[in-house]
């Protein structure tokens, strides 16, 4: 008589119903997404800590510069170790590292890229552009095509005030020959219906992205179209960044800026 060959992994799934979580061995690929965490964390992705499977627990091995590194790691283990030990063989007194590791790089740069392609489909003079953004380091690289330098000029402007970016080289070509183009796709985009909670969400994204702007100071509310932002700008200029942006956000008809500017007190 033949066996299914599905027999043998469904009495094992029968066999583990009703263990407790703690008697079933943790998956390889936990340690896959523990070392991938702590990859891509900001203050150990620079250690080289490595994180290894072995008789159902999660090993990690390495080095740190002190105690609050390592509880970090651990924690950072524990919240994909799906109930599974976790032994820590982190010695202390590594020097901090000076930059990220790779993984935290090439992620930073992936978001940064991000960041800067939602800035530039969120506001109305460049959703309509065809512009490729290309991030590595925190140099970003723009190629494309335009209709005039003032459209160019307004791409790098964005480019260079979103968060994550360090340098900007522009490789934009400007042709005046496809301004009909441009002006028809950004008609066609127009027409399409924002809702209050559309646009309230992506400005409140668009201040977060600009390093220029502190947007934890500025509040926003959407209302038929119309834009309210009240708070206080550390300057003019600020408030003038932030005017902007709102203004441009597709669907939005009206801004009423209620920004006041408080200088800081050093």
């Amino acid at each position: 008589m033949l066996q299914s060959p599905f027999a043998g992994t469904a009495m094992i799934l029968f066999l583990l119903q009703g263990l407790p979580a703690a008697a079933v061995a943790v998956q390889p690929n936990a340690a896959v997404r523990a070392q991938t965490l702590i990859d891509t964390n900001p203050l150990l992705s620079g250690y080289g800590i490595h994180v290894v499977h072995a008789d159902g627990r999660l090993r990690l091995e390495g080095s740190v510069a002190d105690a609050s590194d390592r509880k970090l790691a651990t924690a950072l283990a524990a919240l994909v170790a799906d109930g599974a030990g976790i032994d820590i063989a982190l010695d202390l007194g590594a020097a901090v590292p000076e930059v990220p590791g790779g993984l935290f790089d090439d992620v930073e740069d992936l978001t940064t890229a991000a960041r800067l392609r939602q800035t530039l489909n969120w506001q109305t003079d460049t959703r309509g552009l065809d512009i490729d953004v290309d991030v590595d380091g925190g140099a970003v690289h723009l190629k494309g095509n335009v209709g005039t330098t003032a459209e160019k000029a307004r791409v790098v402007a964005l480019a260079a005030t979103t968060e994550g970016v360090a340098r900007v080289f522009s490789y934009i070509n400007v042709d005046p020959e496809l301004i009909p183009a441009i002006r028809d796709r950004e008609a066609g985009l127009a027409q399409v219906h924002r809702s209050d909670r559309w646009i309230s969400s992506r400005l409140r994204r668009l201040l977060r992205f600009d390093t220029t702007v502190n947007a934890h100071n500025i509040e926003v509310q959407a209302l038929g179209g119309k834009v309210a932002l009240s708070g206080s700008v550390a300057s003019s200029a600020e408030r003038s960044v932030a005017e902007t942006l709102a203004e441009r956000v597709p669907g939005v008809t009206a801004v009423d800026s209620r920004l006041v500017i408080q200088r800081p007190v050093f």
